[in-house]
């Protein structure tokens, strides 16, 4: 597993502009291990879906970041998504990076892993929006950054693929479920 905790929340570790550090200082992020990955729709308007009695019921945004995610690996093969789901205007990604060696493929950085998906999902929704209907937004569609978690041993990573997997049945706690 990876060593020690991602984004951090020091004033010292700030960005000129921000409040907080995105990314830990120093760390590589092409290092081997999983890392927990939260990624929300900007001022987090509901895009994807809605979750009904426990259940995500994803709409077609939803199901288009989906198979987005899907595709993530074949692109990637250095990337694995060991777990993720859609929210209404969040997402969390498990992704393992360099697990296995990379043979005759380069190292990749979770940086790069998560501006690929960033890429290819703010453009399949825009063709959505063009296409499809889907509710314009404002701006951007993703916030700036995303929020990384290095998991450090085995019984964070089941920990947090608990949590994914039970996060539409605790919609209603989530911190982004009023927004």
């Amino acid at each position: 597993m990876a060593g020690e905790r991602g984004s951090m929340n020091r004033p010292e570790d700030a960005r000129p502009g921000t409040t907080r550090r995105v990314r830990l200082r120093d760390y590589d992020y092409r290092t081997p291990g999983y890392y927990f990955v939260t990624i929300c729709v900007h001022n987090r308007v509901h895009l994807f879906g809605c979750v009904r009695e426990g259940a995500m019921q994803l709409n077609d945004a939803g199901r288009m970041i989906t198979e987005t995610t899907a595709a993530l690996t074949p692109r990637h093969p250095q990337a694995v998504v060991d777990a993720f789901v859609v929210m209404p205007n969040h997402v969390h990604l498990l992704l393992g990076i360099n697990l296995g060696g990379t043979g005759s493929l380069p190292e990749l950085s979770l940086i790069d892993a998560v501006h690929w998906w960033k890429t290819r999902t703010t453009t399949g929704y825009i063709d959505g929006v063009r296409g499809q209907g889907w509710t314009p937004y404002e701006h951007r569609f993703w916030q700036e950054g995303y929020h990384d978690h290095i998991v450090r041993n085995d019984r964070e990573l089941d920990m947090i693929r608990n949590y994914i997997d039970e996060n539409p049945a605790r919609w209603g706690q989530d911190v982004f479920h009023d927004r």
